[in-house]
């Protein structure tokens, strides 16, 4: 076996060492390969960036509309084929765990959580995180920014809902590292007054800056005239912002109030049912996905 090798390592040496003479024709190719080589710049594949981002919606008031909002406007978003995620305030009593029939619904989809159970719709898109209330076990605290971490994981799109729970401690947290806060108010004007003249500003309204969406709901022609729009922003601008600086991103209207009442008695949201009223919420649908990174 040896000497086998031994004749098989030397024949190889002799013809390493030999030389080979091209001819013409491969002379002339291996130096339109050469050519081509040097002149082709070697261009590397693009990295995917995942894009990743958080909207806040929260209501001045209670029954504004946030979570009918926040609901729908994540359903409309999953339709267009955008994985989505809706959760709720952290450690909160979960509202869509009764308005979404979350018992009935979610038993073909349980997810082996501890904490937290999902209900999926829209093909799997919409993955909707709800903590089923547990009276006698009080929500521990938690790191807010852990939360939000780990809950982005889940789809490159996270919509919370804070209803009206803007004034909780924890609040804050989420609106600092919220990329956009949608701000909801309806057309009860005075109730809007009262709270701006009643209350002072709290410091999230400072910080926000340019990623804040002011989005009226119930809305109807009337209430979009300018006078009554400029009442708005005059009303909004009592916090300390400057009138030119407050635009009203969106205007939802009244929807019909025996759809949004089946909606609700069948345990769903209104988009499930009707989903032709999806065209209503297009103006936030198209922004948004817009504005995606």
């Amino acid at each position: 076996m040896f000497d086998q090798v031994n004749r098989f390592v030397s024949r190889f040496r002799d013809l390493e060492q030999q030389e080979f003479n091209h001819t013409r024709e491969e002379e002339q190719q291996w130096r339109l390969l050469k050519e081509k080589l040097a002149a082709s710049p070697i261009i590397e594949e693009p990295q995917q960036v995942l894009s990743r981002k958080c909207i806040v919606v929260t209501s001045l008031y209670e029954q504004a509309g946030a979570s009918f909002i926040a609901g729908n406007v994540a359903y409309a978003l999953a339709s267009q084929g955008l994985s989505v995620t809706l959760c709720e305030y952290p450690g909160s009593s979960s509202y869509y765990y009764f308005a979404l029939d979350f018992e009935r619904r979610v038993k073909p989809q349980r997810v082996n959580d501890s904490t937290t159970s999902m209900l999926l719709l829209q093909n799997n898109q919409l993955r909707i995180q709800i903590d089923p209330p547990y009276p006698h076990h009080p929500s521990s605290q938690i790191d807010t920014a852990d939360w939000l971490l780990r809950t982005s994981k889940e789809s490159p799109l996270v919509v919370i809902d804070l209803s009206s729970r803007w004034r909780e401690p924890e609040a804050k947290r989420i609106f600092d590292l919220a990329d956009e806060i949608w701000v909801i108010f309806d057309a009860d004007i005075a109730r809007l007054t009262r709270l701006f003249l009643m209350e002072a500003a709290p410091s999230w309204w400072h910080t926000a800056g340019k990623r804040m969406r002011w989005i009226a709901n119930k809305w109807n022609d009337r209430l979009a005239r300018s006078s009554m729009m400029k009442r708005v922003e005059g009303t909004l601008s009592m916090w300390g912002r400057e009138p030119k600086s407050i635009d009203i991103h969106a205007a939802l209207p009244h929807f019909d109030g025996e759809k949004t009442a089946m909606a609700h008695v069948k345990g769903s949201l209104l988009l499930e049912l009707y989903p032709e009223e999806e065209e209503k919420f297009q103006s936030l649908v198209y922004a948004c996905k817009g504005r995606l990174p």
